[in-house]
């Protein structure tokens, strides 16, 4: 797990070799977060690869980056790991490939010059990668196929750069820093920023299960090379050997996660995917003494401790247990630098948190993300089918003669997007009519539903169209962006086996109905768990990793949002109408009504706003900008500098 960064000039030996050199480890040191370990920058005439190392596999200088190959002219830097690459090594080695290094970074290269870009197909793992090849002329960039590790790129009159970070692209001398107001609509419909524009104009991402050519005086080629199974793919199957099957699967997904050289831990929060994880590397895979972590604000339904704690004693992990509070809140504007662009994912908070703690102890961590998305796991999923089977569906557009542009999409389309839109988003309709200001008004006619639109699969059930839309769009748009950057801003690499592409193909071939039945999320999973697990583990109400926002936007950072969203500064962007905000603010205090999520929202998108468009720093915000700087303070500490909160146990 790295971070990486560079550039390719549009005039090859436009700049000297020290200034290219000089830029490309700029690039590399703003986000050397994501990498302590070694900074490294190449430069030939055209081309820049730099890259921050965190050391995990093959700790020695054999596999610093950037990695060149002997007497061939390719080079490349990436960011992940790649589970599978002792078996490309030893397939490569039977073709004649010599290898110096023991990392999977060499394999890749390797791979490249074996098969071209039919390598990334075989790949199974999370990346980034970039190639430069100068046989060609040319520059690859690809991306895993779920998005766990970020890409982002932009195309100048000087020069395509790219990084692991868009902090990384600001770098550049000349690239501005304009607010894409469009982004920022559909940010306030979902809380995140959606598809291939980033909340910058002209800062692009690359697309998950995609790669990209980049050849001078030609266009991006943009290609995928991996798409989910088709529906018609399903086949029902005996619910035992399904049970059987997925084990097996799961098994050897939570093994290939489990290469490394440095100490390897894993998340536990009681709930049914992390706890499965541990169930299969301590319970099949015999890890003894695992290290867990988990985290709970000990405010009723949003602490879990004590599930964790029955499945850490239960496998004799060794437990650590943090209980955070209020004071999490005075690292908002920490939060803003790292995530680049306006995010609204509040339980990031404590992912940052627990990732900060996690990282005193172990390197990497493994986690149960993703598999609520391919087996079918959130309760919305059900009410989303109650919408469409309703007569008529409910959830239709609220305002259509704005979106006149989508007549001529089919109907059903239309019916899935708006009813699952409906159901994500954090501003209804009827509030954004309300909320928008001059500058952003006339985005209102762009429907946000409509980034939906390219996942839509006609599916038997309801339930995987929505889960579909989740990888699509939730899954690498908020859940990986918030544990990549909370994890890699501590110097922590996450694993996550549940999306382990096989397995999530496997996922994908099963009817719906034999992944969820009577109205039970992830039936199949659980009912598979059944031996490893307590029944109070897996068939609870779920509670996921949430912070109590509304709860301190009501009371402990009451005055500071008041403070932050009622200022001259932010209303004189134009962005929402003063009265409004009044409005929410109001109802949300006398507890009429619940607006915690968006107030946050806008919280969240005035911090980026004065992290990243007021300033050229680089630097988050001072505390004199900060508003909630000194609510880390207000209560005291319980440990050292950057202590959160408290251990509660250790097993």
């Amino acid at each position: 797990m790295c971070g990486l960064a560079g550039f390719q000039l549009s005039t090859p030996k436009s700049l000297p070799q020290g200034e290219m050199k000089r830029r490309g480890l700029a690039m590399a040191k703003i986000i050397e977060h994501r990498g302590p370990d070694g900074l490294h920058a190449w430069a030939d005439p055209e081309v820049c690869l730099s890259h921050a190392r965190l050391a995990v596999i093959d700790t020695t200088e054999a596999s610093d980056q950037p990695i060149h190959v002997a007497g061939v002219d390719v080079h490349l830097v990436f960011n992940g790991e790649i589970y599978n690459f002792r078996d490309l090594r030893t397939e490569l080695e039977a073709c004649g490939h010599t290898f110096r290094s023991q990392g999977d970074g060499e394999v890749i290269l390797k791979g490249y010059l074996q098969w071209g870009e039919g390598v990334f197909s075989r790949l199974t793992g999370m990346f980034a990668i970039v190639i430069w090849d100068p046989r060609h002329a040319r520059m690859i960039l690809a991306r895993d196929r779920m998005g766990e590790k970020p890409l982002a790129y932009a195309v100048l009159p000087d020069a395509f750069i790219f990084g692991s970070e868009i902090k990384a692209l600001l770098t550049w001398p000349g690239l501005k820093r304009t607010p894409n107001l469009q982004s920022i609509h559909h940010y306030l419909t979902f809380g995140f920023v959606t598809g291939q524009e980033s909340a910058f104009e002209g800062v692009l991402r690359l697309p998950p299960a995609h790669y990209m050519i980049v050849e001078h005086g030609k266009p991006v080629v943009t290609q995928a090379y991996w798409c989910m199974p088709d529906p018609s793919e399903q086949k029902p199957r005996k619910l035992k050997a399904l049970q059987d099957e997925l084990i097996e699967r799961f098994v050897s997904a939570v093994d290939g996660c489990l290469i490394a050289d440095v100490p390897l831990g894993a998340f536990l929060s009681g709930g049914v995917d992390s706890s499965a994880v541990v169930a299969m590397t301590s319970g099949r895979l015999g890890r003894k003494d695992l290290a867990t972590f988990s985290s709970s604000f000990g405010l009723g339904r949003y602490d879990e401790s004590h599930f964790a704690q029955q499945v850490a004693d239960q496998y004799q992990t060794q437990h650590h247990a943090f209980r955070f509070d209020d004071r999490l809140l005075g690292e908002t504007s920490k939060l803003a630098w790292h995530y680049d662009e306006p995010f609204s994912d509040s339980s990031s908070l404590v992912a940052f948190a627990l990732a900060r703690e996690t990282r005193k102890h172990v390197t990497v961590v493994v986690t149960g993300d993703g598999a609520d998305e391919t087996f079918l796991g959130y309760e919305r999923y059900f009410r989303y089918g109650d919408m469409l089977r309703a007569t008529p569906p409910r959830g239709a557009r609220r305002y259509g003669p704005l979106y006149r542009k989508s007549e001529t999409v089919m109907d059903a389309r239309l019916a899935a997007t708006d009813a699952y839109g409906f159901m994500m988003e954090r501003f209804r309709e009827l509030q954004k009519v309300q909320l928008h200001g001059l500058s952003i008004l006339p985005h209102l006619q762009n429907c946000s539903y409509e980034r939906l639109l390219p996942h839509f699969t006609q599916c038997a059930m309801p339930e995987e169209t929505a889960g579909r839309f989740d990888v699509g769009v939730y899954l690498p748009d908020d859940l990986l962006v918030k544990i990549d950057i909370a994890a890699m801003a501590n110097s922590l690499e996450t694993r996550a086996p549940f999306l382990n592409h096989e397995l999530v193909e496997f996922a994908a071939r099963i009817p719906p109905h034999q992944r969820v039945w009577d109205r039970e999320g992830k039936a199949l999973l659980k009912k598979s768990l059944e031996p490893y697990l307590p029944h109070e583990c897996l068939y609870r109400e779920k509670v996921g990793f949430r912070v109590p926002v509304a709860h301190y936007m009501r009371h402990e950072a009451r005055q500071q949002a008041h403070d932050l969203l009622t200022g001259e500064r932010f209303l004189s962007r134009n962005l929402v109408r003063p009265k409004f905000i009044e409005w929410m603010l109001d109802r949300h205090v006398t507890e009429r009504e619940d607006h915690g999520t968006r107030l946050w929202a806008l919280t969240m998108l005035e911090l980026w706003y004065r992290t990243w468009i007021d300033s050229d720093s680089n630097a988050p915000i001072s505390d004199n900008e900060d508003p909630f700087a000194n609510l880390a303070r207000l209560r005291g500490t319980t440990g050292g500098d950057g202590d959160f909160g408290s251990t509660d146990a250790a097993a």
